[in-house]
């Protein structure tokens, strides 16, 4: 009997081991996507040393490192050779030996200066930006399109589409996918959208906790709609963000309520970027993560570049204890404090990897018990869409689109003001239901 009860953590080690994500960020603003030679190198340097996934920045600020086709149409990155697809090319080569391509895209921060382009969204559409309390479009690092802009949104869902019709990835990752800061969201049409919403007039405070539960849900509806509408296209396809570590942080302040997402199952795994130098804060956000999963994967993220070789492995190997279901790396091309490290790779497949391991599944998309419905309402203003026998309601986004998600085979009735309508609903898929038109 003892040797039993000894017997079975050792196995189920190994069975963790054997079925982790382990991938890397390959950043578009360092050498590894620029020509066949740095991919095959950079996919050459994932294989050997026990990864299955590489996330490969394709969008860095509104901008594409692959041929967008329309009604897409942000301008291709500099430097870049006309005949060049560095996605492509990657899912090509990729493929071919086992590993899985993660397409990264910057999804809110657009430019970090003003753009050369003419074709830019920041020249196209500079009323799309957000803007802080004094009316300033340059915060932080750059300029952001404002998550209650309906047009930002709508520009950033032909982005998505275009990518996810057009390019056999494994995941669709998204960036960025928040606000700069608290003082942020401050875009007129925005603003009027939140006052027409609620009876308000003038500007509201930075930090009124009705606008900040507004901003989040720009961003969470839009996020849950883009979920459904991937899947609609490629029910295999991943949908992952990366997010603030700190869950506080990325609530009160960037209005990315990663752990709601992560409830609802709008995306089907979180990246962390648990970035820290010391041991202590690094174990307390993976603890509160992982807390904080409901049942979807965790790819914990560890900042390598901040750090010496053994502070990641030590950080690996916490996370791997905490049963993070996987791991990535910030970044290829500075996996260690000193920069790109052979012995870096080295020492985290001897002391964390040791073996080659599986992708592990993910039987809420490949069991296929359930579905989703999307639609569109046609309407002046946000409206509420519900099904009654469920108990179930949403709201629609600034599009007017709204998603109900994991609902069981059947027939449905949906209700939206006067309006009523029944939609079939069977495994894997997604239904749509007819556009709603309320007066």
């Amino acid at each position: 009997m003892k040797r039993f009860i000894l017997f079975i953590p050792f196995i189920l080690i190994s069975i963790y081991a054997q079925q982790q994500w382990r991938g890397i960020w390959v950043d578009a603003w360092n050498e590894g996507l620029y020509n066949k030679q740095q991919i095959q190198e950079m996919l050459q340097t994932a294989k050997k040393y026990g990864y299955n996934a590489v996330a490969i920045q394709i969008r860095c600020r509104g901008d594409a490192l692959y041929f967008p086709k329309y009604p897409n149409t942000e301008p291709r990155r500099r430097n870049l050779a006309n005949d060049f697809d560095p996605l492509q090319v990657t899912i090509d080569l990729a493929h071919s030996m086992g590993i899985e391509v993660h397409a990264w895209a910057t999804t809110f921060l657009v430019a970090s200066s003003t753009p050369s382009s003419p074709q830019h969204v920041y020249h196209k559409h500079n009323e799309y930006l957000t803007q802080n309390s004094n009316g300033e479009k340059k915060i932080g690092e750059g300029y952001y399109l404002d998550p209650g802009h309906p047009g930002a949104l709508e520009w950033n869902r032909k982005v998505v589409l275009d990518i996810v019709n057009n390019y056999d990835i494994d995941g669709y990752h998204f960036d960025y996918i928040r606000f700069p800061q608290q003082d942020a969201g401050f875009n007129p049409v925005s603003v009027a959208r939140f006052n027409k919403k609620y009876g308000k007039s003038g500007q509201p405070s930075k930090s009124d906790p009705l606008f900040s539960q507004w901003r989040r849900a720009q961003i969470t509806d839009w996020l849950q709609n883009m979920y459904v509408e991937i899947a609609k296209v490629k029910p295999h396809v991943k949908v992952t963000a990366a997010t603030f570590a700190s869950r506080s942080d990325a609530f009160h302040n960037r209005f990315q309520d990663w752990a709601t997402w992560m409830e609802r199952g709008i995306i089907d795994a979180n990246f962390p970027m648990n970035y820290a130098r010391t041991h202590d804060i690094f174990e307390k956000r993976a603890d509160d993560i992982m807390n904080h999963s409901y049942n979807r994967h965790v790819y914990m993220g560890i900042g390598s570049y901040l750090l010496t070789v053994d502070y990641s492995v030590h950080q690996l190997l916490y996370a791997q204890q905490q049963k993070s279901h996987g791991v990535i790396l910030f970044s290829y091309a500075n996996n260690a404090k000193s920069g790109k490290s052979t012995s870096g790779y080295k020492a985290i497949f001897d002391k964390v990897f040791k073996t080659t391991a599986s992708v592990p599944d993910m039987p809420w998309k490949s069991q296929k018990n359930t579905g989703h419905i999307l639609g569109q309402v046609i309407a002046k203003e946000q409206v509420e869409v519900t099904i009654p026998e469920l108990g179930l309601k949403t709201t629609t986004d600034a599009n007017g689109r709204f998603s109900f998600l994991y609902l069981r085979e059947g027939s449905y009735r949906i209700n939206c003001g006067h309006e009523t309508m029944n939609v079939d609903v069977r495994g894997g898929q997604v239904a749509m239901s007819s556009t709603i038109i309320v007066k």
